[in-house]
Formats: C-alpha cells, structure tokens, sequence
C-alpha cells in the first residue's frame, strides 16, 4: 500500500481544494498518470501516481479541502498474483 500525498502547494500555501479525481477507485492506474487537480487561489496543479497498482481508497472527494502533507489516496502497489493465478485455473478447466 502506498500512500500519496498532498505535496507540490507553494511554499507560502497550506491547504487546497481538491478539483478533479481522473480515477475512481478500484481503477488501475500506471506510475506518472495523473490522478488528482488540486486548486489554490491563483494556481492549480496535477498530482501523479507515484506507483502503478490499483486506486484502493479515495480519502478526499472532490470539492474539499485538503492540507499540506495529507493523504489523497492509497493505491494497493502489489498487484498481478491474483490475476495470474486466476488464468492458470481457467485453463486447467477448459482442458478436462
């Protein structure tokens, strides 16, 4: 599980409000993508995901705000082992 953060505000900003989610949870999301626009007074910025793996739980929903250094969202970074064991069953019943 990784944890992202509200990190980027500008130095003399505290708290911004969350704009615009672009994944929901239970989404996949890929390390660089853009997950979350945060505005400020005179500024917005784009949070990325830090990790690829799937968006778990979105702890602030749009239109709140949200302090410096507080978590955005977890995203569940160890994914694959389920997905691939689930194939390998598939196939074993197709063949009997």
């Amino acid at each position: 599980m990784f944890e992202v953060l509200a990190k980027g505000l500008g130095k003399n900003v505290d708290e911004a409000t969350v704009k615009t989610w672009f994944f929901e949870e239970g989404d996949s999301v890929t390390e660089g993508d853009d997950l979350v626009e945060l505005a400020m007074e005179d500024a917005s910025i784009t949070i990325t995901a830090p990790v690829s793996g799937i968006l778990t739980e979105v702890c602030i929903d749009e239109d709140e705000t949200v302090q410096r250094d507080e978590v955005l969202c977890i995203i569940d970074d160890e994914e694959g082992d389920l997905s691939d064991g689930e194939d390998e069953e598939e196939g074993e019943t197709k063949e009997e």
